[in-house]
C-alpha cells in the first residue's frame, strides 16, 4: 500500500511522460495485487451472518472514493487530485498494523495457539470460538492449501476447477458488460448522449447514484442472499444499457434525457449487486485447496478484461458509434445472468467449510443421505429375508 501511494504521488509530480506511464502502471499493479486481499480476508475474519455486507462495504468505500475523485476533478488542477489520491493508501498502511491475523492462516502455518488467540479476539471474550476452531483445523486437515505446485495439482480436481472457472467467468463477463466504461468515460458518454445537463455534474450526480445504491446494497446482501441480487442487476444493468443504447441509435427528438436515465437505472443497479457480490463470491466460494491461485486467476482475468474493453472502446465507438457500444454491452449483461442463473449456488449464511463442496456433482451431504438410504435398505432386505 506504500509503494501505491508512492507512484501516485510519482504521476502527479513528475514532468516526464515517461516516467507518468510507469507510475500509471505500477499502481495498477498494486490495485490488482492488493485489491483482492480484502475479500478473503473478511471472509476468513468475521462470522457468516455479516460477511457479505462487511464486503460490500468495501464497495462502498470504492464508490465514495470515486464520487471524492469527481468532485475534486470538477474543482481542482488534476496534478493535485492524483496527489490527493494518494492520502488513502498512507493510511491504509498504517491502519492494517491492527488487523489480526488470519485464523485459516494460522492454523495452516502450525500454530493453533495464536489462531485461537485472533480468533478470540475477532469474536469477543464472551463467545466461545473454540467450535469454531475446531471446525477451521479439519477443514484445512482435509482440504490443505499447500505450495503453488500442489495448487496447480489440485487445480485440475472438478470440485476445485468448476468454482475458479465459474467465477473467472462472472468477472470477465462483468467487465464485458461496459462498467469501466460507464465511469471512466462518463463525460464523453453524456456529452455524446447531447444530455442538457452540465456534463461534469452529471458525472458527480452518478457518483452520488453509485454510492447511495452501495450502501443499500451492503444493508441488503445479508438479508436477501448473494444469487438473487446479482442475477436481478445484471439483468437491469443490461436492458438500461439495451435502452440507452436503442434511443441513441433511434436519435429520437426530445429524448436526450433518456440516456441519462439509462446510465443512472445502470450505475443504481450496478451499485446494489453487480459491483459488491463478485468479490464476495471471490472469499465464499474458491476452495481451500485452491483458494491462492484461483484468486489470482480471476483477478488475473479481471485485469486482463479491463484492458480489452478500455483498448477496444474507443475503435469501437468510431467505427460503430456509441448507441452500438451500449448493444454490444448488454449482449455480455445477457450472458452473465445466464450463467449465474444456471451455476450459482446459494452462499448466504453458510460458513466457509459447508461450501467446499458447492460445486461438488455430489456434495457429501447429498453422499451421506444416499449412503443412508442404501443401508435402510439393506436391513429392509435383511428383514424380509
Amino acid at each position: 500500500m506504500f509503494l501505491a501511494g508512492v507512484l501516485w504521488l510519482l504521476q502527479a509530480f513528475t514532468p516526464y511522460l515517461s516516467l507518468l506511464y510507469l507510475g500509471r502502471l505500477g499502481s495498477c499493479l498494486a490495485f490488482n495485487a492488493v485489491g483482492p486481499l480484502a475479500p478473503g480476508l473478511i471472509s476468513e475474519l468475521v462470522e457468516p451472518s455479516v460477511r457479505g455486507s462487511l464486503v460490500a462495504v468495501v464497495e462502498a468505500v470504492v464508490a465514495l472514493g470515486q464520487l471524492g475523485v469527481y468532485c475534486l476533478a470538477d474543482a481542482l488542477p488534476w496534478r493535485l487530485t492524483t496527489a490527493l489520491c494518494a492520502a488513502p493508501f498512507f493510511l491504509v498502511f498504517v491502519l492494517a498494523f491492527a488487523v489480526p491475523e488470519s485464523p485459516y492462516w494460522l492454523v495452516r502455518k502450525g500454530r493453533p495457539d495464536a489462531a485461537a488467540t485472533s480468533l478470540k479476539r475477532l469474536r469477543g471474550p464472551v463467545k466461545d470460538s473454540s467450535a469454531e476452531l475446531d471446525e477451521i483445523t479439519a477443514s484445512i486437515k482435509e482440504r490443505p492449501q499447500s505450495t503453488l505446485k500442489d495448487q496447480l495439482k489440485q487445480l485440475f480436481v472438478p470440485q476445485n476447477f468448476r468454482p475458479v472457472l465459474f467465477l473467472a467467468s462472472v468477472f470477465a463477463l462483468r467487465e464485458l458488460g461496459g462498467q469501466y466504461v460507464v465511469f471512466s468515460y462518463t463525460v464523453y458518454l453524456f456529452r455524446e448522449a447531447g444530455v442538457a445537463m452540465d456534463a461534469y455534474a452529471c458525472t458527480i450526480l452518478v457518483g452520488v447514484v453509485r454510492l447511495a445504491c452501495t450502501v443499500l446494497g451492503s444493508l441488503l446482501l445479508d438479508r436477501v442472499g448473494r444469487r438473487p441480487m446479482l442475477l436481478a442487476t445484471s439483468v437491469v444493468c443490461g436492458l438500461a444499457e439495451l435502452v440507452g443504447g436503442a434511443f441513441l441509435l433511434g436519435q429520437f427528438p426530445g429524448a436526450s434525457w433518456v440516456p441519462l436515465a439509462a446510465v443512472l437505472v445502470f450505475v443504481s443497479s450496478y451499485g446494489l449487486g453487480l459491483s459488491p457480490v463478485p468479490w464476495v463470491l471471490l472469499g465464499e466460494l474458491l476452495p481451500t485447496a485452491v483458494r491462492s491461485v484461483g484468486t489470482s486467476i480471476c483477478v488475473f482475468n479481471f485485469a486482463l478484461t479491463i484492458f480489452a474493453v478500455s483498448y477496444t472502446f474507443p475503435p469501437l465507438v468510431e467505427f460503430a458509434g456509441v448507441g452500438t457500444a451500449l448493444v454490444v454491452f448488454a449482449g455480455f449483461h445477457a450472458a452473465l445472468s445466464a450463467v449465474v442463473w444456471a451455476f450459482l449456488p446459494e452462499t448466504r449464511g453458510k460458513s466457509l467449510s459447508d461450501l467446499e463442496d458447492a460445486f461438488t456433482s455430489r456434495p457429501k451431504e447429498a453422499d451421506g443421505a444416499a449412503a443412508g438410504e442404501g443401508e435402510r435398505a439393506d436391513k429392509d432386505k435383511d428383514t424380509n429375508v
